[in-house]
């Protein structure tokens, strides 16, 4: 319930009862929206610090997967060229290069989600009411993992594709 007391009156008439419960203790009067507000600044806080810890491991992730694509597929010319000159499809020579990426993403869903899924679990416990969001954050987030290794593996296995069987096997024997 509202009142249309100001401040200074609510404490005028507050003052006797707290003396006589607390005789030790001062009385400090804060406005309920006061206390919302300093939450919802922790909470922000909170989310802006996890935020930039999730950009600063994703670009870290892509980077690492970037470097793991060039590897690979440098690793695998002449596998890749014997493959072309037998006559295999690109997209058998793309599963072939993808299938080491595509158990790195699922170990690391496996690893990664259900630790996720406590951790906001336990963040959201203190709360009484919660959007009915489900698990749809996670699944957003292995949606974009798999965008991220997609895009780094991409130019690597398209450069694999495009390199000349004779410009491959001359690298290798070099």
């Amino acid at each position: 319930m509202r009142s249309t007391l100001t401040s200074a009156e609510l404490a005028r008439r507050l003052e006797p009862i707290w003396q006589r419960y607390f005789a030790n203790e001062t009385m400090a009067l804060h406005p309920a929206a006061s206390l919302f507000a300093e939450n919802y600044e922790r909470d922000r806080g909170k989310a802006q610090m996890l935020g930039l810890a999730s950009l600063i491991a994703i670009a870290l992730a892509a980077c690492g997967i970037y470097v793991l694509a060039a590897y690979s597929v440098q690793r695998n010319q002449r596998q890749i060229v014997l493959r072309k000159l037998h006559g295999a499809s690109n997209g058998a020579i793309v599963r072939l290069l993808g299938r080491e990426y595509t158990l790195l993403l699922v170990l690391g869903a496996l690893c990664g989600l259900p630790l996720a899924a406590l951790a906001i679990e336990r963040y959201l416990a203190e709360y009484a009411e919660r959007a009915p969001m489900g698990y749809w954050p996670l699944l957003a987030a292995l949606l974009l993992a798999m965008l991220i290794a997609l895009l780094a593996t991409g130019r690597h296995m398209l450069a694999g594709l495009r390199l000349p069987p004779v410009l491959a096997l001359r690298l290798q024997d070099a």
